[in-house]
């Protein structure tokens, strides 16, 4: 009893603390955006309900509860925190990108007819980004991979695509070949993609989006020897790259290659404590359910899809799993 209240007065002391550290800086956004990178989403959420609509940065406050609830893998409340975001300030490019992104979220596993529904609002909201920071580069991979996947009848636009990418390359050389090399990959041209994924990789060998953006290439081609090869390159240069540990692993779950190896990887990473955009421990925990069902061991299958379900109740892929071994 003694050490339940000595934490409850600790945990206190701590709140009273952080809210003072925040009245300091007159501001608790610069403490949610720190919270939010440490993954604190329960400490962040508490300061973010202090924000009320009269106060400055209330939008930014709409913004990181958008942000949280991507994380936490609630979407439709994501969508409905960007949206109230844009309604108080509509000149903002990043509110426009973070809502067209989960609209497509929200659209690939939606039937046909909302994923009509679904793609205007998407171009919609990145051609509006676009229009308030042209210059915005994560806003024209959104129009480019939106130009890039939709049909003609939706606004799909191969020309448009490619403008995006030399509007990318304008700004960022080594990242606007890789984008070029991914609308050619769209468009059917195998062997210049892959030229051009080297050529980036080549220009800029430390930087991994390059390597991590080949290796999707091999995976969407089923080559995947390829595939692992550039992410066990990434760790050899750098052992600490829990994403790339965790792409082994995602690889070999849907490959069967190299198991002992990914379930080696994806262990480790369960150890490693995720940044907003990276793999959960959700995720990492349904490729080892994944893998050990392909090993034929349903008991260990069975436990890591329900460790994945135990974190994220509403992952479809584990549930499938669940059902396919009881």
């Amino acid at each position: 009893m003694a050490t339940t209240t000595l934490n409850r007065i600790c945990l206190i002391v701590a709140f009273l603390g952080l809210f003072a550290l925040c009245h300091a800086q007159s501001s608790v956004i610069p403490t949610v955006k720190s919270l939010f990178e440490s993954r604190a989403f329960k400490n962040a959420k508490i300061l973010l309900a202090s924000v009320n609509s009269e106060k400055k940065e209330y939008s930014e406050a709409l913004y990181y509860m958008g942000r949280i609830a991507v994380e936490e893998k609630k979407y439709e409340l994501s969508i409905e925190k960007f949206e109230s975001a844009i309604k108080v300030n509509p000149r903002n490019a990043e509110y426009h990108n973070w809502l067209g992104v989960m609209y497509g979220v929200i659209a690939l596993d939606a039937g046909k007819i909302k994923q009509t529904y679904l793609a205007p609002k998407i171009k919609n909201e990145f051609e509006k980004a676009a229009e308030i920071d042209p210059t915005n580069i994560p806003t024209q991979w959104g129009l480019l991979t939106y130009y890039s996947k939709a049909p003609f009848f939706l606004g799909g636009s191969w020309d448009k695509a490619f403008a995006c990418a030399a509007v990318i390359k304008k700004y960022d050389k080594a990242q606007g070949i890789r984008a070029y090399a991914h609308v050619h990959a769209g468009h059917g041209e195998i062997a210049l993609a892959e030229k051009e994924y080297q050529e980036a990789i080549n220009m800029e060998p430390s930087n991994y989006d390059h390597v991590f953006a080949m290796a999707e290439f091999y995976k969407e081609r089923t080559e995947f020897g390829k595939s692992i090869l550039l992410y066990e390159g990434v760790l050899i240069k750098n052992p600490g790259n829990m994403v790339a540990a965790f792409h082994v692993g995602a690889v070999s779950a849907l490959s069967g290659l190299q198991t002992e190896k990914a379930i080696k990887c994806l262990t480790d990473y369960l150890t490693y404590t995720p940044r907003p955009n990276e793999p959960g421990h959700c995720d990492a925990n349904l490729e080892l359910g994944m893998i050990y069902e392909k090993k034929g061991d349903q008991a260990s299958a069975k436990k890591y899809y329900r460790s994945s379900l135990q974190l994220y109740p509403g992952l479809k892929e584990a549930q499938q799993g669940l059902a396919r071994l009881n």
